[in-house]
């Protein structure tokens, strides 16, 4: 069982338009307490003690005002993270009086405790009656905020049982955090080791299901979702149950003894083994509240907390009138509202009143705390989900366990669709939601498709090239690769990928395994950039799309396979005759597309364990590129950094099976573009009216892609760019090419300066020492050998189905052509920020927004100049011809 425990106390930095100076007061002083019910937790300070209330209300009687606890799916004890300083042979009560210490210790810490005052001497709660209205008092506490006489002695602390299940794999990208303290709970009456067929299934996992193997599996998914700090965050700990099991009655110490020798053995050489705590292993009798173990377990899990590094930061004393009106909401059993309605509660807040970018900061501080779900994206920032175990419900309405799913006719077809083919139609969606315990879903049914869709739960399979601009809103049927239990029972693998006709990559992850919903949400950008291979076999066509593999097709001649095994996403390039005909171009560019859409996935995960993030943040990828080559009876992987370039006859030599490998055709991933035509000697530069004239984007493009960053920032900054500027531009497109980051340093540069033109271009680059000539190649057209096609051809708009297979062989070169092709830039930058991930999807669009020009006319003739200018000439010329044949 997968618990985590995260604080509301713990606020994230916030920008500049927030008034920082306007904050609460803090509690010098504070002490771990906790309320007799076992799953609530809070800090108070040392005088009267207050509790966290199950309702959100004013308790007007009582002349105070409680903020709801979070209602949470399967709540149960909290449990602690680890500590990296216990030493093996502490006792329990050793590490008890420890903890005791610590927290002694952390008293003295500049710590500031946020939280809510029912002292009945401040001068503003003595003003409060009991017939007073929420509104009246609401009116009191943002005086009371604006006096500075506010006070909050609770801190909620929101628990969150995973309980381990599948329901919950999809839920753990919003809600495993670095933020949380983690605790994994297992039997501990059996072998660690024992073969538990009743364990459900793990993506990824081939062996045979065991408490060990769970215990690896979340270990390493925690730590992959969450950014890991040098104090041993998040910390992890280990809570073994079933001591009342009869037979420990006297031998519990032994076991516990054992348990914490097996774990030892078990993370010896683990790299995260300082964020996981099992000893002293605490040992509990779940079926007993009075067992002193469940209360060493709280008071550890609070220690946790404080020592935490994000306790006890500051936050905005102007948040809080509209924090504690959505508290209220959420208690009168709302669950989500819309942007208007938080508009209009933020206007009742007289002088507290938030601006509009104030708003946006208070939005993703907020989520990233888990206190509500704001998504800012073009579809889904028009609502807000105030209680997060909303979302829960609904993706457990439609991805569960057989033993929980609903029994009917109706309801048997829509799961066997399902485990087989992973398809589900939005009626039958719909249908789910008409059950009484969903039915509050099916007012915002078109939002949470869309949010469904946006974490990639159900996908939206893109079959057609025109497909791209097909609105979520009219898709009638979604893949859910998650609920897909059938496994791979075809011979296709064993016929198709060998060594004749395949190449190899595969994403390696530094963690022993990766998250399903990770794995999910990249085959998600697999599927919804092809389409999925129909195969016929022996006795019938399959759909090749299982548990444990899927394959796409990208052309007649090229397929594509993706499996996940442990810590690979292995990928295989299939080519239907022999690998001598694999495409160089389609392989790099289905590569870069496969790479950005991981990274961005990798990236995902890294920002919800953050707040907002920095500029300046440097995201270390959590995987390493590797090649694979077939091995006698198995495949082996090197590091793609191993292969040699240099000669056809360039060999890799596994050093377990002494096999020596040929390597040349692995070198088609990365293949190299083409050179551009350079200045001969007698050129005299730009003439007089090409200098007047102002750089177009092209221009810069190309300007971008012939100077190297250093020089690139040295120009820019010389143009007008700040460093400031720079540094948010290398943020920016830390995931892109060079020169996308190169092309939009000079733009941005340019466009501050009035009537700027290539003369004055020209004596920049003097300035720094660079050639003129340099002008010459941006402004200057290019020569391409397109004899044997007929100039009426040329003048032909390309097809829909040339460019869908054009789309193929793009890969990270998108925003150069697009540029090339005169796209608009504001209408890229929209299509590059809705499709961040997804560059086939990216490629595919602005090849149809370019083919609707009616100036330039968009012909064959201009692609082929732009993809030579992009260094993708020679094989997009064949495909362009195949079709014009």
């Amino acid at each position: 069982m997968l618990m985590s425990m995260s604080s509301g106390e713990n606020e994230s930095n916030v920008e500049d338009s927030v008034n920082l100076d306007d904050q609460t007061s803090t509690v010098e002083s504070a002490k771990v307490k906790f309320k007799e019910k076992p799953d609530t937790i809070q800090i108070s300070e040392n005088k009267k003690d207050t509790t966290v209330e199950d309702k959100n209300m004013v308790d007007t009687s009582e002349t105070s005002f409680n903020i709801k606890e979070q209602q949470l799916p399967n709540r149960r004890l909290p449990y602690v993270k680890m500590v990296d300083n216990i030493l093996d042979n502490t006792s329990l009560d050793e590490q008890k009086q420890k903890d005791v210490s610590q927290v002694e210790k952390n008293k003295e810490k500049t710590q500031s405790v946020i939280a809510v005052s029912d002292n009945l001497e401040c001068e503003w709660m003595k003003e409060i009656t009991s017939n007073m209205s929420p509104d009246k008092i609401h009116k009191l506490i943002i005086r009371a905020v604006k006096e500075g006489k506010y006070r909050q002695m609770v801190v909620p602390i929101d628990i969150w049982d995973f309980g381990g299940q599948k329901d919950y794999y999809m839920t753990h990208q919003l809600f495993i955090t670095s933020r949380g303290i983690f605790v994994l709970m297992f039997n501990g009456s059996v072998n660690l080791h024992k073969h538990m067929p009743d364990l459900s299934f793990l993506p990824g996992h081939f062996g045979k299901p065991t408490v060990a193997v769970y215990l690896l599996h979340w270990v390493n998914s925690i730590l992959t979702y969450c950014k890991r700090t040098d104090g041993g965050f998040p910390r992890i700990i280990f809570v073994a149950t079933h001591k009342d099991k009869k037979w420990f009655q006297w031998s519990q110490e032994a076991r516990r003894k054992q348990l914490e020798e097996e774990l030892q053995q078990m993370f010896e050489t683990h790299t995260g083994k300082n964020h996981l705590e099992f000893k002293p292993l605490i040992f509990v009798d779940a079926t007993n509240p009075e067992d002193p173990e469940i209360a060493s377990l709280r008071e550890r899990l609070m220690q946790r907390a404080t020592e935490h590094p994000r306790w006890g930061e500051p936050m905005p004393t102007r948040w809080i009138p509209l924090e504690l009106q959505l508290a209220q909401k959420s208690a009168e059993g709302i669950n989500i509202i819309s942007r208007d309605q938080l508009l209009a509660l933020n206007s009742k807040n007289e002088a507290m009143v938030l601006s509009d970018r104030q708003i946006e900061t208070f939005l993703k501080v907020q989520h990233s705390l888990g206190k509500l779900l704001y998504f800012d994206l073009e579809n889904l920032r028009h609502f807000i989900i105030i209680s997060p175990p909303y979302l829960v419900e609904v993706l457990r309405s439609i991805v569960r366990e057989l033993q929980f799913w609903p029994t009917g006719e109706m309801f048997s077809r829509i799961l066997s669709t399902l485990q087989e083919t992973g398809i589900i139609e939005r009626s039958d969606i719909y249908f789910l939601w008409e059950q009484d315990e969903f039915a509050q879903i099916l007012p915002y049914k078109e939002y949470m498709i869309q949010i469904l869709v946006h974490l990639d739960v159900i996908i939206a399979p893109r079959t057609s090239f025109g497909g791209v601009n097909i609105p979520i809103n009219e898709v009638s049927s979604f893949m859910v690769p998650c609920m897909v239990t059938t496994a791979n029972d075809t011979m296709y693998l064993k016929k198709f990928r060998n060594s004749n006709n395949s190449i190899i990559l595969a994403y390696s992850f530094t963690e022993q395994v990766i998250p399903p919903a990770l794995s999910y949400r990249f085959l998600s950008s697999l599927i919804t950039s092809w389409d999925i291979k129909n195969y016929k076999g022996r006795h019938r066509e399959r759909r090749m799309f299982f548990s444990d593999l899927a394959i796409v097709t990208i052309d007649s001649f090229h397929d594509v396979a993706v499996q996940v095994e442990t810590n690979r996403v292995i990928v295989s390039l299939i080519h239907s005759k022999t690998k001598e005909d694999i495409i160089p171009t389609l392989a790099s560019s289905l590569q870069e597309c496969l790479t950005a859409a991981i990274v961005r996935i990798a990236e995902f995960y890294s920002v919800l364990s953050e707040d907002i993030k920095s500029a300046d943040a440097c995201t270390v990828q959590p995987f390493n590129i590797e090649f694979g080559v077939f091995c006698k009876s198995k495949m082996c992987f090197f590091d793609h950094n191993e292969l040699s370039l240099s000669t056809d006859g360039a060999v890799w030599i596994c050093k377990k099976h002494k096999q020596r490998h040929a390597t040349k055709y692995l070198s088609a991933w990365f293949s190299s573009k083409e050179p551009c035509d350079v200045c001969q000697i007698s050129c005299d530069g730009l003439g007089r009216l090409e200098s007047e004239q102002c750089p177009l984007p092209q221009h810069m493009m190309r300007l971008a892609a012939r100077l190297s960053l250093v020089e690139i920032r040295e120009i820019a900054i010389l143009l007008g760019l700040q460093a400031e500027e720079w540094n948010d531009l290398e943020h920016q497109f830390q995931h892109q090419t060079s020169n996308d980051l190169k092309f939009m340093a000079l733009w941005s540069s340019i466009l501050k300066r009035k009537n700027f033109s290539f003369d004055d271009l020209k004596n920049v680059l003097e300035d720094k020492g660079l050639s003129a000539h340099l002008l010459c190649q941006v402004f200057r057209d290019v020569r391409i050998d397109v004899s044997d096609m007929a100039d009426e051809k040329l003048n032909t708009i390309p097809s829909v189905d040339a460019l869908l297979d054009l789309s193929n062989h793009i890969g990270n070169s998108i925003m150069q052509l697009a540029i090339e092709l005169e796209v608009d830039l504001s209408e890229l930058q929209q299509i590059q920020h809705d499709l961040k991930n997804k560059l086939l999807e990216q490629n595919r669009k602005v090849f149809n927004k370019w083919r609707q020009n009616k100036f330039p006319k968009p012909t064959v003739l201009r692609l082929l100049k732009a993809l030579h200018r992009v260094g993708k000439f020679g094989p997009t010329f064949k495909v362009l011809k195949n079709h014009l044949e």
